[in-house]
């Protein structure tokens, strides 16, 4: 499944804009974006972060087509492709489909080349609803197959089997009224302009208007032939090729034709047909080199539209120089007004809901949504919906990208906290085995978990790595117009951490809770020297493993920084430059935290006693233990072996309250040199504890 050759992409999108001139829509130019102007004025005119952001409803990203609620058994896990479904690849589509939107009738044929990946391939399984008939099936060359139904299931039993990597053509005739549907992928609505249909078939309901291969790890090219009644234009993905009159149900029809060169799965293909008007405009993104920016609007939106999607450019232009250039430069992107409630990605033109066009950009949050599943979905989709988090969590930090592009780091943060939505998740990111609720796979935690998630693994890599990774990702050819799982993901950002990324990825996408802790800190002087403690306390349990940005204020000004968590209670301390007068847990939102601030101020010696990590660690030839006591006693402070052994004991006596240090010289008792290994210091004070590991590498 090839992607189309630049060249090649030049020359269509050249036939492409002059076909568009020819289109049945009345076509309007856009004016010149001034959307970043617009915002950036906002910001600065005083009002917050937080009330701009405050009456963003995120649900409207939910896709809320479904019903209420879905008792039919078939849909409470994802299908799963038979095991003949397995053992080919759909390459190609050529769709030719004809819809009657007065009642919902569909008829059709749908030619799909196929190839046998394994084995031999002696039967082809499509999906198909049972509201769906199937007339006939045929493969070129040899004529009428017999077939068979079960379920939502049709086989086809080929004449001799395909050896693997043997290409067949099958056609498949079909007719019926998919908005009968149980779980329907084909709407239509009423407005003021006239009438919509549209399609929205994600996750699984493609094969309820059209028989298909429906699972999204199978991408295949598209032919698309779309016939709608005179008074409609029936846009799709892809480039536009043209439209000519023809006759369907014995009346006047005009068939309008799409040509999909990227691979996409089944669901990503759409339909979207009304009275439009055409917005155009232009997307310069190399000397010389133009897309055409297509949006189709209801005519008495028109104006709002026009307000509303002067973001295309602009957003295009950001997420290119960010991301890599939109993965669908060879053909175009826009959106299409439809009654859905929120909006939907398909590729290169998203089904965006009408209710959303309100010449305001109230809505620009879920624009650059829906905007960003063309790199986050369509370039890369997710291998099966278990990982959906991919597509969504994504799709989601686009959002809180493209506010920190216009308003800086302040409205980062703020972003994220609207999408810091404990009350509305319900289970982990990775979909638990036993929920058999089907709508789980688009929770809001897929979403708001998952974009933090992508949050947090930023900070952790440090921005240079991030984008690097995530460019790297996209461009990979193992993903890109392609699939990816989470642990492909993970390998995937791996590479540019330069260590494992189990201990991050695992907890957060499996877990159902966060980290929360109570924090303290406090800061004394002794012998003309200022100290700084910090205490943490996990409240969850295992405990997670992150970093955390502390910043210190002090005579001395404010210092970043960052500090391990990682076990269920520690302590940190510091030498600072001056006085300790204030500390900030996670200043910039950088955690998905709950974390409460307890007994800190400003002290003559440490609130605890506390061991903190040796520094340097990794060491060779010495390293340094800094301690604490809260009140004068013996202490005891020793260095073991892995096995347990005692090489050496560095104080055993009693100590005045206060900040002390110890230096090991990588020696035993007998000033012998210690092996390259893993030691553990062990400080004893009182009826107290502590263990610290130490690493020495000779």
């Amino acid at each position: 499944m090839g992607v189309p050759a630049f060249e090649i992409a030049r020359g269509v999108r050249k036939y492409y804009n002059y076909q568009h001139k020819r289109q049945s829509c009345r076509r309007l130019r856009m004016r010149r974006p001034v959307l970043s102007i617009l915002l950036l004025l906002l910001a600065a005119s005083g009002i917050s972060a937080q009330d701009r952001f405050g009456a963003i409803d995120r649900d409207l990203l939910l896709k809320i087509e479904r019903p209420a609620s879905q008792t039919d058994r078939r849909f409470l896990l994802a299908p799963q492709p038979t095991p003949g479904q397995l053992m080919f690849d759909a390459i190609h589509y050529d769709v030719d489909i004809a819809f009657d939107e007065k009642t919902g009738q569909v008829e059709g044929r749908v030619t799909a080349v196929v190839e046998s990946t394994s084995e031999p391939l002696s039967q082809i399984d499509l999906n198909a609803d049972p509201v769906l008939s199937i007339l006939s099936v045929e493969m070129e060359g040899y004529g009428v197959l017999t077939f068979s139904r079960s379920g939502d299931v049709f086989s086809a039993v080929l004449p001799f089997a395909l050896a693997p990597g043997e290409r067949a053509s099958i056609t498949v005739h079909f007719e019926g009224n998919p908005i009968s549907a149980l779980n329907p992928g084909l709407f239509i609505r009423s407005h003021a302009s006239g009438t919509v249909l549209y399609s929205l078939s994600e996750p699984w309901s493609a094969r309820t208007w059209w028989p298909c291969k429906d699972y999204p790890d199978d991408k295949a090219t598209f032919d698309i032939a779309l016939s709608v009644r005179p008074g409609l234009f029936a846009a799709s993905n892809g480039n536009f090729i043209g439209q000519a009159d023809t006759t369907r149900w014995a009346e006047p029809f005009v068939r309008h034709r799409w040509k999909e060169e990227y691979p996409m799965p089944p669901y990503l293909f759409s339909i979207a047909a009304s009275p439009y008007v055409l917005l155009t405009d232009d997307f310069v993104y190399a000397p010389g080199e133009t897309m055409l920016v297509t949006h189709y609007v209801y005519p008495h939106l028109a104006a709002q539209a026009a307000v509303d999607l002067d973001i295309a450019v602009p957003a295009l232009s950001y997420f290119s120089s960010l991301l890599g250039i939109y993965p669908f430069i060879g053909e175009k992107y826009g959106i299409a007004t439809c009654g859905i409630g929120g909006g939907m990605e398909h590729q290169t033109l998203t089904s965006y809901g009408a209710a959303l066009l309100t010449g305001d950009h109230r809505y620009d949050w879920l624009y650059i949504h829906e905007f960003g599943h063309q790199w986050f979905g369509d370039l890369v989709t997710c291998a099966d919906w278990t990982h959906i988090w991919l597509n969504e969590g994504w799709a989601s930090y686009f959002e809180a990208l493209w506010f920190e592009h216009l308003g800086g780091p302040g409205d980062l943060k703020a972003y994220m906290q609207t999408m810091d939505t404990p009350l509305y998740w319900q289970g982990p990111v990775l979909r638990d085995p036993g929920n058999t609720d089907p709508w789980y796979y688009f929770d809001r935690v897929v979403y708001d978990k998952g974009a933090w998630i992508v949050h947090m693994l930023r900070h952790i890599m440090g921005d240079q790595d991030f984008f690097d990774a995530t460019r790297a990702y996209l461009a990979d050819p193992l993903f890109s117009y392609g699939n990816a799982d989470s642990e492909e993901f993970e390998a995937a950002f791996e590479a540019f951490y330069g260590g494992q990324l189990d201990w991050f990825f695992d907890p957060w996408l499996t877990r159902t809770d966060r980290l929360a802790c109570e924090w303290s800190w406090s800061s004394w002087e002794q012998e003309g020297h200022n100290h700084l403690s910090i205490y943490v306390r996990q409240l969850t349990d295992p405990p997670y493993v992150m970093p955390v940005d502390f910043r210190v204020s002090s005579g001395a000004g404010d210092a970043d920084t960052v500090l391990w968590i990682d076990e269920a209670e520690e302590s940190f301390v510091f030498e600072t430059a001056g006085l300790v007068t204030g500390v900030q847990f996670d200043p910039d939102g950088w955690v998905l935290c709950d974390a409460a601030a307890v007994a800190t101020g400003t002290e003559s010696t440490p609130a605890a006693p506390f061991l903190s990590q040796n520094w340097p660690n990794p060491f060779n030839p010495s390293t340094t233990l800094c301690f604490g006591l809260d009140h004068p006693g013996p202490v005891r402070l020793s260095i073991y072996d892995a096995r347990g052994g005692l090489v050496r004991t560095l104080i055993d006596g009693r100590l005045g309250e206060g900040t002390h240090e110890a230096v090991w010289n990588g020696k035993d008792s007998e000033g012998r040199p210690a092996s390259s290994g893993v030691y553990f210091c062990r400080m004893t004070a009182g009826a107290k504890s502590f263990t610290r590991k130490l690493v020495l590498l000779r």
